[in-house]
């Protein structure tokens, strides 16, 4: 029997390796070896225990084998160019037309590549209601409270925020912005529903 030199990242159990690329010849440790860091385990994850632990595929941490975060390599979730035929395929949560992952574009109103609400936090740079912020930009919701937090999008404030379609209008809020289809004058932001058809 030929004896197959390890390489401890190539994927591959062998070359007296004592699971995928680690332990025996390996320098990092397998899962359930002792640790004092993260740097000690193939996983990445060193737990409050001292043992290497196996990566979580949702630690928003390039680990354990992971192709980028949280994506490939061990995970169910495929990383930004990887082929996809459905949204859920992709860490991101974005299928493009060509059958390609995306990333999450942090402004096509869906929860996805890892944001923590819709359009914010994670990989985008406006932050969630009830985070820190010290201007209205910081904050999705282009509202920044006299507490330094992050707030809803009030839908009656006179101001274009929180993903509205025009002020106070369309997106969160339940009016309807000029222009859109009504049947009724309580459905337009504007009071006002032109032959019961359009806000106007």
């Amino acid at each position: 029997m030929k004896i197959v030199a390890a390489t401890c990242n190539d994927r591959v159990r062998n070359g007296g390796e004592i699971g995928i690329d680690c332990d025996g010849p390996c320098v990092k440790r397998c899962n359930g070896g002792a640790c004092r860091s993260a740097d000690h385990c193939w996983s990445g994850v060193c737990g409050t225990n001292q043992t290497c632990l196996a990566a979580t595929c949702n630690d928003r941490v390039r680990n354990g084998g992971e192709i980028g975060i949280d994506c490939d390599g061990p995970c169910v979730k495929r990383c930004y160019g990887r082929a996809c035929s459905l949204p859920d395929d992709c860490w991101s949560g974005v299928c493009g037309s060509n059958r390609t992952c995306l990333a999450a574009t942090c402004n096509d109103r869906v929860r996805n590549g890892g944001e923590i609400g819709i359009d914010c936090d994670g990989p985008c740079v406006k932050r969630c209601t009830g985070r820190a912020c010290s201007s209205p930009d910081h904050c999705w919701s282009g509202v920044c409270g006299t507490n330094r937090t992050c707030s809803a999008a009030s839908c009656n404030d006179g101001v274009r925020n929180g993903g509205e379609i025009g002020i106070d209008c369309d997106a969160p809020c339940l009016k309807r912005c000029n222009g859109r289809a009504c049947s009724s004058p309580d459905d337009c932001w504007s009071g006002v529903c032109v032959a019961g058809q359009i806000c106007s």
